[in-house]
């Protein structure tokens, strides 16, 4: 940070190269950073800021850094090169680090460090207990779920539109992607459009499922590679948002799909082309996720407003519901 911008200098060996981000960024309040660098190429990105790029000088593309990282500061400010403008630490919050798509741990993953505490946040009272993951995000929190989430109580939770759970145990990855998939729930809501449930990859490509509320009524959506299918409950000519409890029930085995709610009929359609896998790989989510437009390409703007019970995969695996938020929002029956 010089002068409430972010600067980014790098040297391949023949020079420095630098960027700047082309406005201040506000104090007090969450930043997100991206910056890519290949070959003689840099470019960074702040929140929604113009992309910036620069070329290293002459012809050298490689970066030698055979000395360790360090985040927020250095011991001896003396090593660092003369063409670094800044000579203080960072005063700040740093909640998220991630180098070549893989998430680095901040504290546990370092080899020393001096005057590090933890920041202000919702996590640090252990809101998802203390066998689950929270996981920061900006001023909110997401409760990451892995082999540990298995429950045999029909236990069951409320969501506001914003707030979701994120199943990555192998367990549920499984289930999800296996030929054949059934989920079975119990919901109750009064709102017309949400996302209840979301499974995709990483990268953006085809495969993806989506099930969630469009005008009052079930919807679902989902891509095993060969184009978008959609399947939606409308046989009993009413909405299911009156608020009270409804049991739904999705199947698929391979390209076919059905899709019931309570003991109405049984509505059935075949994906097109020819593949049969869902090949998903960012786990479960549940309520919502930490992006909904992004994550559903629009398709939702919101996460889920209601109450989920006895959420069964598989037949054999009930999910656990009750500690992914806090007692304020678990359902009354």
């Amino acid at each position: 940070m010089i002068d409430g911008h972010v600067e980014f200098t790098f040297d391949l060996g023949t020079g420095t190269a630098s960027l700047r981000s082309p406005w201040t960024v506000s104090l007090g309040e969450w930043h997100r950073l991206w910056i890519s660098r290949t070959g003689k190429l840099a470019v960074m990105r702040v929140d929604n800021q113009p992309e910036v790029q620069v070329l290293s000088p002459e012809a050298f593309t490689q970066l030698s850094l055979p000395l360790s990282m360090y985040i927020g500061g250095v011991p001896d400010f003396d090593t660092v090169p003369a063409q670094i403008k800044v000579r203080t630490s960072f005063k700040g919050c740093i909640q998220k680090v991630t180098i070549n798509e893989k998430p680095l741990q901040i504290v546990r993953g370092a080899l020393s460090g001096a005057n590090v505490a933890n920041c202000p946040h919702p996590c640090v009272a252990k809101p998802c207990g203390d066998d689950v993951q929270c996981v920061p995000i900006f001023d909110k929190y997401k409760c990451v779920c892995d082999r540990r989430c298995n429950s045999s109580d029909g236990d069951q939770v409320s969501f506001d539109g914003t707030s979701f759970v994120h199943y990555t145990g192998h367990e549920v990855q499984q289930r999800i992607t296996d030929g054949h998939l059934d989920i079975n729930m119990r919901f109750r809501t009064t709102a017309l459009t949400g996302l209840i449930l979301w499974t995709g990859r990483s990268d953006r490509s085809a495969d993806f499922l989506a099930l969630g509320l469009q005008d009052g009524r079930i919807e679902v959506a989902y891509d095993l590679g060969s184009g978008e299918t959609v399947l939606r409950y409308n046989t009993t000519g009413l909405p299911i948002n009156d608020g009270h409890w409804h049991r739904m029930k999705f199947t698929r085995d391979e390209r076919l799909s059905a899709l019931t709610i309570d003991n109405g009929t049984k509505m059935i359609t075949i994906s097109t082309g020819r593949l049969k896998q869902l090949n998903t790989n960012t786990g479960l989510y549940l309520g919502g996720t930490e992006d909904v437009e992004k994550s559903t390409g629009k398709r939702y703007r919101k996460g889920f407003v209601g109450c989920i019970s006895d959420f069964i995969l598989n037949t054999d695996y009930q999910v656990k519901l009750s500690w992914s938020t806090g007692k304020e929002r678990v359902c009354i029956s």
